[in-house]
């Protein structure tokens, strides 16, 4: 039986329902270490379809400009960096981070055209090593997301952006996707298992006991959240994973006691590419970038952050490796990757054969559809409460199988609590 088109879900141009409905957040547009040199040279962003500039003029101001000079449309991206704003070589006009037109040169002393022109900027804001900016209507922006690890710095955070060759939505889907991990993730030396617990992520060799876990789905004032849930070998205890996940797309990975969280974002390039950001915190500890990047093999560097693995080279995929591991590929975001960019820059979801695995990416689909009618019809959008508590987290922990799944959090946090990590000996 043919699947349902989500073809609207995938479209991130402006005028299109769901690029309407993207822009209507905060979403990341670059990191701080690109545009990290104040007064240094402009780079170039697309977000959503939309050739932008991006610049940290000499006292630190953060601009994101349309790319084009709205004089005769030469790229800003080889502008002037000076205090206040971009100068175009062109005809030095100079322009604003708000888009304003400070000077025309070129023009007579008294014209007055600089007043009537205004350029395309978006607001922008820096934390946690990501600059974010809004690009819907000015009199509707919501509040800035303040998500927990926002202030945290390095050791603490790790802010990974990669680049995929394929339409956002395929990568978001896989997030949400809950059986995937017994698959693509799976290593076959379970006594070893370097992958996972080398980055201390003891949680996901604890879920390969249980392939088909049952999964339940909630809508929430933010998005919505669900939960996979396990069987172990003792029939009275479950292995449950709760994804949170908050509009428009980002999301909060299942974590397991003590292990160092992971956050997900996403940066639409347009229609046919993306970056995502991996976003590795623990405000307890730090981190280990080292095991990290081994574990997920998603170890970029600007100006392009692509890896080495692509469809060119069939993400070197080593059918020898398969004896170690289920994919033969390295890197739990080169398989993530992989898989996502062999489905072509946008799936056609016309031909998909959905089964209870499915659940949850079923339900964000129908989810994200509510809510760009929500959107067009002028309703209230999740996540823009100005009250909105943002506790939210990933767990994963073993629990009794007689109790609610939504006591997970609780259950993780007593676990912490009765067994503290010790700190190391000096």
């Amino acid at each position: 039986m043919a699947g349902r088109d989500y073809s609207a879900l995938t479209r991130v141009g402006a005028g299109t329902p769901m690029g309407e409905l993207l822009r209507r957040y905060w979403i990341p547009a670059a990191t701080s270490e690109e545009i990290d040199a104040g007064g240094g040279a402009p780079i170039r962003i697309k977000l959503l379809g939309e050739a932008l500039v991006g610049f940290r003029d000499p006292q630190g101001t953060i601009g994101l400009l349309g790319e084009f000079c709205p004089h005769r449309g030469a790229s800003l991206f080889y502008a002037r960096n000076e205090i206040g704003g971009l100068r175009c070589l062109y005809h030095g006009w100079k322009l604003s981070e708000r888009g304003a037109v400070l000077e025309t040169p070129a023009e007579p002393a008294d014209s007055k055209l600089r007043e009537s022109v205004c350029h395309k900027a978006y607001p922008v804001r820096e934390a946690g090593g990501i600059v974010w900016t809004y690009m819907g209507a000015p009199d509707k922006v919501p509040p800035f997301p303040r998500f927990p690890w926002l202030e945290l710095k390095p050791p603490h955070l790790l802010v990974v952006k990669m680049y995929q060759d394929c339409n956002y939505l395929q990568g978001v889907e896989g997030d949400l996707d809950p059986a995937h991990p017994n698959y693509l993730h799976r290593d076959f030396d379970a006594g070893n298992d370097e992958s996972w617990r080398g980055a201390g992520w003891q949680s996901v060799v604890k879920l390969m006991y249980d392939g088909a876990p049952r999964l339940v789905c909630e809508e929430t004032a933010y998005s919505m959240h669900y939960a996979a849930i396990r069987k172990t070998e003792d029939p009275a205890i479950n292995y449950v994973r709760v994804f949170e996940c908050i509009a428009p797309f980002y999301s909060y990975v299942a974590a397991g006691p003590h292990e160092s969280r992971l956050f997900k974002a996403w940066h639409p390039i347009d229609d046919n590419s993306c970056f995502t950001f991996y976003v590795h915190f623990d405000a307890d500890k730090p981190l280990d970038p080292e095991a990290i990047w081994r574990n997920w093999g998603h170890r970029t560097r600007p100006p392009d952050f692509k890896t080495s693995y692509n469809l060119q080279n069939r993400h070197l995929q080593s059918r020898d490796a398969m004896e170690r591991n289920y994919s033969g590929i390295n890197g739990a975001a080169i398989q993530d990757l992989a898989l996502q960019e062999s489905m072509g820059p946008i799936y056609d979801r016309t031909q998909e054969n959905l089964g209870a695995s499915d659940r949850v990416v079923a339900f964000y689909r129908r989810l994200m559809l509510k809510l760009i009618e929500d959107n067009e019809a002028g309703r209230e959008l999740p996540a823009q409460d100005p009250q909105m508590r943002y506790d939210q987290r990933g767990v994963s922990i073993e629990m009794p199988a007689d109790r609610p799944w939504q006591e997970a959090i609780e259950w993780q946090e007593r676990y912490e609590k009765e067994h503290p990590v010790l700190a190391p000996a000096r």
